[in-house]
């Protein structure tokens, strides 16, 4: 049953094509339409199949600022990012855990659950100290 509803949706997309048309109204109004009108109108299709490809030099570098090829210091880039060590990477995510811990409004308890004073000069040096070892140790 699936094979042939397949069939049926394949032969079915093979007979279909967008057409477009063109007919002015008793008004003297230009029309556009991709069905056809029961007035006379004039088939545009191949006049439009090649609207909207821009293939001058200027759309061109745009595309190529926006989707650059790939250039030596990406592959290397990415060549590190690969060789890192799996305790380099538990570090950086290790960092940034910390980091997002206690970056804000926080209370600091030890490991039997009391509260621990920390400053909040303490608290911003750690925050910084934090994101120097996560400029070190984690690619991004």
């Amino acid at each position: 049953m699936k094979i042939f509803m397949v069939f049926l949706i394949t032969l079915f997309s093979m007979f279909t094509h967008a057409e477009v048309y063109r007919w002015t109204d008793k008004d003297g109004k230009t029309h556009f339409s991709d069905n056809k009108p029961k007035i006379a109108a004039e088939d545009i299709t191949a006049a439009v199949k090649k609207q909207n490809i821009d293939s001058s030099t200027q759309e061109h570098q745009k595309l190529e600022s926006i989707f650059r090829k790939e250039n030596d210091s990406d592959r290397e880039f990415k060549q590190q990012q690969a060789q890192q060590s799996p305790e380099q990477l538990q570090a950086c995510t290790a960092s940034k855990n910390h980091l997002s811990r206690i970056d804000g409004r926080v209370q600091f308890m030890d490991k039997k659950g009391g509260l621990v004073n920390v400053s909040e000069e303490e608290r911003k040096r750690r925050v910084i100290e934090l994101r120097k070892q996560i400029q070190r140790n984690c690619p991004e």
